[in-house]
């Protein structure tokens, strides 16, 4: 029983090892930084965003764009094309971060599409 247990467990961590492979880094540090970390720490690790924008209520909201061509994408036999992953952050009147979102879309063919999601962030005009 106790051999069966401990292969159970070990499966159980690997699997969960693993799964945090495919967290993009920028995922796993807004989830830490939510409710805490300031516009400028946010900055710190992120870089500048993309966009600035406003809510109607005054709250800031940044939107960053991270744009990854696909292995092969560079050669001149393929055109695998390139994924753009968006994040939008909402920080409150103090400037902590208070809620993000994330969207990924994969780009067939087009290395640098103009839109990197759709139904992406629109600042209202």
């Amino acid at each position: 029983m106790k051999p069966a247990l401990l292969v159970f467990s070990l499966v159980l961590l690997s699997s969960a090892a693993g799964c945090a492979l495919f967290v993009p880094k920028e995922s796993r540090y807004l989830r830490d930084a939510q409710d805490r970390a300031t516009q400028e720490d946010v900055e710190r690790q992120l870089g500048q965003p993309h966009l600035v924008a406003a809510t109607e209520t005054g709250e800031a909201v940044w939107v960053y764009e991270v744009r990854q061509l696909e292995p092969g994408s560079q050669s001149s036999w393929s055109a695998f094309g390139s994924w753009c992953d968006e994040y939008v952050l909402t920080f409150d009147r103090q400037g902590i971060l208070r809620r993000w979102t994330h969207k990924s879309q994969k780009h067939g063919g087009e290395t640098q599409p103009e839109s990197c999601v759709t139904n992406g962030f629109k600042p209202a005009s």
